[in-house]
């Protein structure tokens, strides 16, 4: 799972950009798709900090609960 560098950058990119796609988290974090993926699902599911919205597949954007 993401650690704690990460979590503050894509924090800030989330708070500038509003949202955040698999792309970007990859992008951000230089991971792969897979490993993209997986983070995000669990920040979505596990943790709850994310809300999944759009389409399934390349529509998928995440925002911040909340926001």
């Amino acid at each position: 799972m993401a650690q704690e560098g990460y979590a503050q950058c894509n924090a800030s990119f989330l708070r500038q950009h509003g949202k955040i796609t698999n792309s970007d988290y990859q992008t951000l974090n230089a991971v792969s798709k897979a490993t993209a993926t997986r983070d995000l699902t669990e920040l979505v599911e596990k943790f709850k900090i994310l809300k999944r919205t759009g389409d399934i597949g390349a529509g998928t954007n995440y925002v911040l609960i909340g926001s």
